[in-house]
């Protein structure tokens, strides 16, 4: 960091230990880069590390045996630790816009310490995965995130610019920072080998939470419709709500797909070595799971959803497809399996794009940002 200030921050998340939540995963990554030069201290439900702040979990009832099954759970606010911390705080972190998210924003406030939020859930990505799809609920929900947390923020962070313009097109008045989640370190092409029973097939990846917002019966769809289905071997990673359905879905393919999730090193192992990866998710922030894909030289073939920041890593329009289109998937899938030169010279232009998200980068602006934060004026409490 420019100054060499170490600042102290508190870094607010309602879960901290899951590996299946992109917010959270990401949450980890940051927190453990920042701790090389800064003093943290993570707010989060029955977190244990040494000086952190332990709260309480819980499941709301309306969708919590959905946020169960992704590995995320809750954490009950108390003001008297949240208060005492922030007080000897530089800035406030809060990385998620619910109970503990708000509660924190508001005492972040009215104690005067400076705050940062972060944009990482989409109110469509609660409301879609318990049957919701109800514009007017969506906005609700935008208009309750913007006037208890993001408009209460000294500034937003935000993982892709698509991000950023979306809170922006539901009036944000605070100002955003656009910071993507970044490549992980030591991530990229590594001269492994596929598992055997992978050889001589076209390995198609997916990679992401089971659940309705992903998609994943459009890939599955897609893949069947294929001219090389009879080739394909669909992986999809993960863990989630609609596991069994997935199985049941993938299990009726030409070749049945493999299902569920796995370590990081096999992962590691299929980004590197899968011919393609499909992303038919919707609604995203940014997509993780693609830019990882990128950064290994394998291309995605990407939903060019309307509410999705994933098809800026569409290395061109051989790799988007209609979104929930299954047809235009397999199509698209058909062209590129048809000529496999292209996805052969797409993985030095993945690589190429890939260079420009480094995970430093990313820390470094976030320091930057912390620290400008740090100087200014705490904002009101409104």
């Amino acid at each position: 960091m420019p100054s060499g200030r170490r600042l102290r921050i508190a870094f607010v998340a309602d879960t901290f230990d899951s590996t299946i939540a992109g917010g959270v995963r990401s949450a980890r990554r940051f927190v453990d880069a920042l701790r090389e030069r800064h003093d943290v201290t993570v707010v989060a439900a029955d977190i244990s590390g040494d000086g952190d702040v332990a709260l309480p979990a819980f499941y709301p009832p309306l969708f919590g045996g959905v946020m169960r099954e992704m590995g995320f759970v809750f954490a009950v606010p108390r003001r008297r630790a949240l208060e005492e911390l922030f007080r000897r705080v530089d800035v406030v972190h809060v990385q998620f816009p619910f109970w503990l998210g708000l509660r924190a924003a508001a005492i972040a406030n009215s104690v005067g310490t400076p705050l940062v939020s972060a944009f990482h859930v989409q109110p469509e990505n609660l409301l879609y995965n318990i049957g919701l799809h109800s514009p007017r609920l969506v906005d609700w929900t935008y208009q309750l995130f913007l006037r208890r947390l993001y408009d209460r923020s000294a500034a937003v962070v935000c993982p892709s610019r698509f991000a950023l313009e979306e809170l922006r097109a539901h009036g944000l008045r605070a100002p955003g920072e656009v910071i993507s989640n970044g490549i992980p370190r030591g991530l990229g092409p590594e001269p492994l080998e596929r598992p055997e029973r992978h050889r001589g097939k076209l390995v198609v990846l997916a990679v992401g939470r089971l659940a309705r917002e992903k998609r994943l019966d459009v890939t599955i769809e897609g893949v069947r419709r294929s001219r090389h289905a009879e080739r394909i071997q669909l992986v999809v990673t993960g863990r989630g709500p609609d596991e069994a359905e997935i199985r049941r879905r993938a299990a009726t393919l030409r070749v049945p797909a493999e299902v569920g999730f796995v370590s990081e090193g096999e992962l590691r192992r299929l980004l590197v070595t899968a011919d393609l990866l499909v992303h038919s998710s919707e609604v995203e922030l940014e997509g993780m799971a693609v830019l990882e894909a990128l950064a290994c030289g394998t291309p995605a073939l990407v939903a060019r959803a309307a509410r999705s920041a994933a098809p800026q890593f569409a290395i061109s329009d051989d790799f988007l497809f209609e979104p929930g289109d299954a047809s235009d998937l397999a199509r698209r899938l058909d062209l590129l399996f048809d000529a496999p030169e292209r996805l052969r010279e797409a993985r030095a232009r993945c690589l190429a794009l890939a260079g420009s998200y480094r995970f430093e980068d990313s820390v470094r602006r976030l320091e930057e940002l912390y620290l400008r934060v740090a100087r200014g004026p705490a904002v009101a409490a409104g």
